[in-house]
């Protein structure tokens, strides 16, 4: 609906691809830029990007990624290590990449059918207890 508004097209109208593209994008940028045999960005772009640069001012985004909780505010289940990063988007998509223990995590969804005021994901934190349960398993 953003794009929609700016005759559309917008830089942030969404994800349009399936889970197992989503995922081996994120297992590229969790391998620094490199998958297969291709690197497609280098360490330090990716590390540009994954850096939480105000989180002393309460700020938890990186320029790339959103970061990890930096307090009771997250959109992550709090279980994550400050390496990681991912993104959660508007229809209720969720992709989060965790280089540290090699974990991608992408869930898709169209939380605004059959209308946009549906709001059972965040509601129920289906994501983040997802997540809590994928790392509760590698206890």
């Amino acid at each position: 609906m953003g794009a929609a508004m700016q005759g559309g097209i917008g830089g942030h109208a969404g994800l349009f691809s399936n889970s197992n593209d989503v995922a081996k994008i994120m297992q590229m940028y969790i391998q620094n830029g490199k998958y297969g045999s291709k690197t497609f960005f280098s360490k330090s772009t990716i590390d540009y990007f994954n850096t939480c640069y105000y989180c002393d001012d309460g700020n938890r985004r990186g320029l790339g990624f959103d970061k990890p909780q930096i307090d009771d505010s997250s959109p992550t289940c709090g279980c994550v290590p400050m390496s990681s990063f991912g993104h959660s988007g508007f229809t209720g998509t969720y992709v989060w990449g965790d280089p540290e223990n090699n974990i991608v995590y992408v869930f898709l969804s169209n939380r605004t059918f059959p209308s946009m005021n549906n709001s059972k994901l965040s509601d129920n934190n289906v994501r983040t207890e997802i997540q809590r349960i994928i790392y509760d398993s590698l206890k």
